[in-house]
């Protein structure tokens, strides 16, 4: 029993250490937004604002980019359905400024999710070099854009991502969303996007920003018609398909309420949790088990192992587990460290979202997104996966800075 303790506490040691190692590569391969330079001139720039019932927030989101200082600025906002006032509000805010205008979709065109159409559609108005794909309640900080852009400029990529600063006031809050992101860092693998060829990507649904040649090279939106976690997947495509993707920490300069209150975070988490995992239920079965063992393994070896080396390393596992999730609370929500001590509810109930994500879906036969039922067969058919694409190089890439010197010589 004693070799069995030892064997778990040693599990979960090295579980957390491979977290917090893939949290600080992530942290230190990020630059922050705040820090980027401001170019004096960039491209003209199409900002998508896919919207549906955000009365609450959406108009200090559309000002907030509507005052980003940017020369042939356009924002195209698209109400998708809303059973509030979100549509009377754009179209208020349209009156007055003509850099902004309002697309009211009515209907969803079968084989499509709502805020994918709504994406699609809003690409459709839009005329920038790039495209800024965000959400109805993200609020951008003076420059913003001009120092995003003047990045993935400077860089040659085709896709910039940006990790938004989560607006969580509770604590409970804070500490659940710290402990997604801590995970998240390990998934997506970001310290890699540098190197062509590896299985780091990234896409954020607050701040995707996206050149037109490359967008439509990809085949846009059309191409994910059916993806519930379409912000990602649209870094998934891009990376595939070669396009070099960077993504910075927005920091101050990009932030967003993910979830109003811990009850709606985990709700919300649980409707798109088996999306994550491509919809394959042993692979949401393994993770969901392993959150849920990093969990509650070093709090319970910790405090019931013998003494002696399995409860040494179940206390060093606890105390390694809670300062990740410090960490991260403090960085990616404005934290203050006292997170870390809810890091053994938090994480197994990460595990326990994910399995009634699945289950629910299982349940069903499918999910309902938007008041829409989408089968669990279609999804599955119209889901993008890592292995679908080849890595492609992108030493290629016509955007690349030799390139363009070279295309622009005389």
């Amino acid at each position: 029993m004693s070799a069995l303790a030892v064997a778990l506490a040693a599990l979960a040691l090295a579980g957390w250490a491979r977290v917090a190692w893939s949290g600080l590569r992530s942290d230190r391969a990020l630059a922050r937004l705040e820090d980027l330079p401001l170019p004096r001139e960039v491209p003209r720039v199409s900002v998508v604002v896919p919207c549906r019932d955000e009365a609450p927030h959406v108009e200090r989101a559309v000002r907030s980019l509507l005052a980003q200082d940017l020369p042939g600025l356009e924002v195209v906002a698209v109400d998708d359905r809303s059973g509030d006032a979100t549509g009377a509000i754009l179209d208020r805010v349209a009156a007055a400024e003509p850099r902004l205008s309002v697309v009211h979709v009515r209907e969803l065109p079968a084989g499509w999710l709502g805020k994918n159409h709504a994406c699609a559609a809003g690409a459709r108005r839009a005329r920038g070099e790039w495209l800024l794909f965000t959400d109805g309640d993200v609020v951008f900080g003076p420059g913003a854009l001009r120092r995003a852009v003047g990045h993935a400029e400077a860089l040659g990529l085709g896709h910039l991502a940006a990790a938004p600063r989560f607006v969580a006031p509770g604590t409970l809050e804070r500490a659940f969303v710290a402990a997604f992101a801590a995970f998240a860092a390990g998934a997506f693998r970001v310290w890699e996007l540098p190197r062509a060829g590896t299985r780091g990507f990234a896409g954020v649904g607050a701040f995707n920003l996206v050149r037109r040649d490359a967008y439509d090279a990809v085949g846009g939106h059309a191409r994910l018609r059916l993806e519930v976690v379409d912000d990602v997947k649209l870094g998934l495509l891009l990376r595939r398909s070669g396009v070099p993707q960077g993504l910075v920490n927005g920091g101050a300069l990009v932030s967003v309420r993910w979830q109003h209150g811990f009850v709606r975070s985990v709700l919300g988490l649980v409707k798109n949790a088996f999306a994550g995992a491509e919809y394959r239920v042993a692979r949401a079965l393994g993770v969901a088990l392993w959150a849920m063992f990093l969990g509650a393994a070093p709090l319970a070896l910790a405090l019931a192992a013998p003494a002696g080396l399995a409860r040494a390393l179940g206390a060093l596992a606890l105390a390694l587990s809670a300062a990740v999730l410090g960490v991260t609370a403090r960085r990616v929500a404005g934290g203050g460290g006292a997170e870390g001590l809810l890091m053994p509810p938090c994480t197994v109930l990460l595990g326990a979202v994910l399995l009634a994500s699945a289950a629910a879906a299982a349940w069903r036969g499918g999910v309902v997104w938007r008041g829409t039922f989408y089968p669990l067969a279609a999804l599955r058919q119209g889901c993008l996966r890592r292995a679908d694409l080849p890595a492609a190089g992108a030493a290629g890439w016509p955007h690349a800075p030799a390139e363009r010197a070279r295309r622009s010589a005389p």
